[in-house]
């Protein structure tokens, strides 16, 4: 019979497997290390992920390329055609000859927009659109731009399609200067610059706010945005609610309300589970303010989210918050032969309750005099459909763009990268939308400079400094430094940093002459009675 210790392992036997099994488990790590296997996977992925990221560019490119070859569909022998998305209808207007109502400027919608005697961008009659909802837009073409710093204007060209090509005065077909690398960088003081707005900047990790493809123009909110009306809201809620909900409800409240803070006229929503109203981009609306960075960024992406108010198809249009360079394109073409050309725009000075601890301000004004202060009566502006009211327009006629200068201060796509909390507290969905931290088609972020121990003010000055290479944006080409009124027509600048990461534009409605088409500022991103935002459409 056997002994009881045969009918299993041993203690010690035990022992010395597992041992054995250490030595050799310890010898495969140390080869599969000392090999550099796990390096080699390590360098694999990344070598895959590239070549997926230049898979993708590469297809972009060669998407370009065919559009080259059938951009003459897009050509009307002067400016690419506006593209009319599902939704959108083609409008015109009768130009204002005074400031009476019998006298404004009249709407009529298009009956055949194949036809172009809609627009006509020679007389700054630039291509407007209206959506479902009423909400207008208007078509900003792709061009090059040169810059005349003497007389603080540009000469603008437009580009034929989606190319680079443009007619110079002889009717000969030129090449306009774009940017190729990262490093390269054109100058639009000496060359013709395709602006960065329009064009496909995937190769070079959207360094200036450029798009994902080549393209023809982009639509361009005419007002900003605004609350619908009350009883348009209160009689169907469901249809104008978004399917976004407020990250941030609070914010600077009237001191005699113990409320969460959003647009008293339209009643309170009440907590973070509320919805966000769809915007409306119409003249005459209460400014949408108390809304912070992150939400206005979300709201402007759902535009086109399915059963929106506009009647846009997200297949075909892409929505999102107005960028920097999208900003400088409009404010580019507004100070061209095309628009204001050399004329300070009008700001639009209407607070209807200018206590100072909140604002209810309106679009589509403008002050009746120059470097006006703040009023509260639309008696003391002009409505944008009177002839006084188109002086606040970017082409000095009723089929510009308004509140650019005013109104509320303008939320944009576009941060310095500091670390700041605020960033993720304030912007969160903006930094979800970066490329590894870096720009990405929907946000660009700008290089730092500043030092923890530095004041705000010095803080800006460096990140400004540091600001050498992006341009189309109104910033670094048209303006000395990041703090002061030193930008063209004294507008103030304020560069991003520190607690102030997120960039806001064109001004507010107290800030008189400082305000305008090329101000810039900072801010914490928080929502705020103050601040409001535009939003951008672009053709899939």
């Amino acid at each position: 019979m056997l002994s009881k210790k045969n009918n299993g392992i041993t203690l010690v036997a035990l022992v010395i497997t597992i041992v054995i099994l250490l030595i050799l488990a310890g010898i495969s790590i140390s080869t599969l290390t000392n090999t550099g296997i796990f390096q080699k996977a390590k360098d694999a992925k990344k070598k895959s992920e590239e070549a997926t990221k230049k898979e993708q560019s590469l297809l972009y490119g060669y998407e370009d390329e065919l559009s080259k070859y059938t951009s003459n569909d897009r050509w009307d022998g002067k400016v690419n055609k506006p593209e009319l998305m599902t939704g959108m209808t083609a409008i015109k207007f009768t130009e204002p000859t005074g400031n009476t109502k019998d006298t404004e400027g009249k709407e009529e919608k298009v009956s055949d927009s194949s036809k172009n005697d809609w627009y006509n961008y020679s007389d700054k009659k630039w291509a407007n659109a209206k959506t479902e909802d009423g909400s207008m837009w208007v078509w900003i073409p792709r061009y090059a731009y040169k810059i005349n710093k003497s007389n603080q204007t540009f000469d603008v060209v437009f580009l034929v399609g989606t190319t680079d090509n443009y007619y110079d005065a002889d009717g000969k077909l030129q090449i306009a200067k774009r940017q190729t690398s990262e490093t390269d960088v054109p100058d639009a003081t000496k060359d013709y610059v395709v602006h960065p707005a329009f064009t496909n900047e995937t190769s070079i990790n959207y360094t200036n706010g450029g798009w994902k493809k080549e393209l023809a123009g982009i639509w361009v909110s005419k007002f900003e945005a605004g609350f619908v009306d009350k009883s348009t809201f209160d009689a169907d809620k469901e249809k104008y609610s978004s399917s976004v909900y407020y990250t941030q409800t609070y914010g600077w409240t009237p001191a005699n309300k113990n409320e969460d803070s959003r647009n008293y006229l339209n009643g309170i929503y009440g907590s973070n589970a509320t919805k966000i109203t769809y915007p409306t981009f119409q003249g005459d609306k209460y400014s949408m303010n108390y809304i912070n960075h992150s939400d206005a960024f979300s709201i402007s992406r759902a535009l086109t989210e399915e059963n929106n108010v506009y009647g846009l198809e997200s297949s075909l249009t892409d929505s999102h918050l107005i960028k920097n360079s999208e900003w400088g394109a409009v404010a580019y073409l507004g100070q061209s032969q095309y628009g204001l050309n050399g004329i300070n725009i009008s700001i639009n000075n209407l607070n209807t309750n200018n206590s100072g601890e909140y604002v209810y301000a309106k679009t589509g004004y403008a002050a009746q005099i120059n470097d006006a202060s703040a009023v509260t009566s639309t008696a003391d502006v002009y409505k944008w459909t009177e002839k006084g009211g188109t002086a606040a327009s970017c082409t000095g006629t009723i089929y510009g763009i308004y509140d650019m200068s005013g109104g509320t201060w303008e939320r944009t796509a576009a941060i310095v990268n500091n670390g700041h909390e605020s960033l993720d507290i304030y912007g969160k969905e903006m930094m979800d939308a970066l490329n590894n931290g870096k720009s990405s088609a929907y946000v660009t972020v700008y290089p730092t400079g500043e030092t923890k121990d530095q004041s705000l003010d010095d803080a800006s000055k460096s990140n400004y400094a540091a600001n050498t290479k992006i341009y189309g944006d109104a910033i670094r080409e048209i303006s000395t430094d990041g703090i002061g009124e030193l930008l063209w027509y004294q507008d103030y600048s304020y560069f991003v940093c520190a607690e102030g990461p997120f960039f806001i534009r064109g001004g507010i409605y107290w800030e008189s002459k400082g305000a305008g088409l090329f101000y810039f500022s900072r801010a914490a991103g928080r929502s705020s009675f103050s601040i409001g935002f535009r939003s951008v459409l672009v053709s899939q």
